[in-house]
């Protein structure tokens, strides 16, 4: 995108219920479409569509184009515990848990870019 390093862009999803989850996964699946480095980061109540079922099938069918986009989409580790959400109960798509520290580190990396939700 820039012709130097890759732009890699944070999308944070805080609290975001099931039926507006369409936004932050179009932008994120448009950013690695530009091949910018995406990562998805699913904090708050929003960790509980990611619990396998629990996304609607529109919803669910974003969660997979945007993984086939090549974005890493990662849980709060706090959030799922708060939730109620076990880690082997989430989708497929879900690279990974992460927690605030690694969220921030993310957004610290040279030439990153948040974008929260």
């Amino acid at each position: 995108m820039n012709g130097t390093s890759p732009v890699r862009l944070v999308v944070v999803v805080n609290d975001v219920a099931a039926d507006g989850a369409a936004v932050p996964l179009r932008y994120a699946t448009v950013a690695a479409a530009l091949d910018a480095e995406v990562e998805l980061h699913c904090v708050g109540a929003s960790v509980a569509w990611l619990r396998t079922g629990a996304a609607p099938a529109a919803l669910q069918e974003q969660l997979r184009q945007a993984a086939e986009a090549g974005v890493r989409i990662y849980a709060c580790s706090l959030a799922l515990d708060a939730h109620g959400v076990l880690a082997d109960a989430l989708v497929p798509e879900v690279a990974g848990i992460r927690g605030a520290a690694a969220l921030l580190a993310a957004g610290f990396a040279p030439n990153a870019r948040f974008m929260n939700f």
